[in-house]
């Protein structure tokens, strides 16, 4: 956050800079007074553009075998612009590298889920997924049976066509 602040200021002083520079190159015909106007909308335009960047930038620098699995849109009475195109402030993503199965219910895995939202640290979150129902529930509030089968009275029913299932059952 503190880069971006400080990255934001850079655009303020260079499209202050860059008015005033103009102004002076035509002797005056534009006056040095919207250099403050200049700078206050190259720091807006950076702070949207930088907004709306944020997703695909941490997207991509997502390791191998991460997926996106949700993406959440944002939409703020305070961002009139997010109506029209909203912005993506957080998104789950899941680790098909530490998928685990267990030989007995192959229809049953666990896998590492991380919450990613913007300003903030990723959390991790162990899963339990149940292919054969579709259903996630936190391997937290999962109990093991006697055959090795995950048993929760927490299971999140969801679609087969979900992201998450589909990542972590193909």
């Amino acid at each position: 956050m503190f880069y971006e602040l400080l990255a934001t200021m850079f655009a303020g002083f260079a499209g202050g800079g860059l008015l005033y520079l103009l102004s002076r190159m035509t002797k005056g015909r534009i006056p040095r007074s919207w250099t403050v106007g200049a700078a206050a909308v190259a720091m807006i335009g950076f702070s949207v553009w930088n907004e709306y960047n944020w997703f695909p930038r941490s997207q991509a620098q997502l390791p191998e075998g991460v997926v996106v699995v949700a993406a959440s849109e944002s939409r703020d009475w305070y961002r009139p612009w997010t109506y029209a195109l909203p912005v993506v402030p957080r998104f789950a993503a899941l680790d098909t590298n530490s998928i685990q199965r267990n030989q007995e219910v192959p229809q049953q895995r666990i896998a590492d889920l991380y919450l990613m939202e913007r300003w903030r640290s990723a959390v991790g979150v162990k899963i339990a997924v149940d292919c054969a129902r579709p259903a996630q529930a936190r391997l937290d509030q999962v109990s093991y049976a006697d055959s090795g089968a995950m048993v929760s009275d927490r299971w999140e029913d969801m679609s087969a066509e979900d992201p998450l299932i589909q990542a972590a059952c193909s």
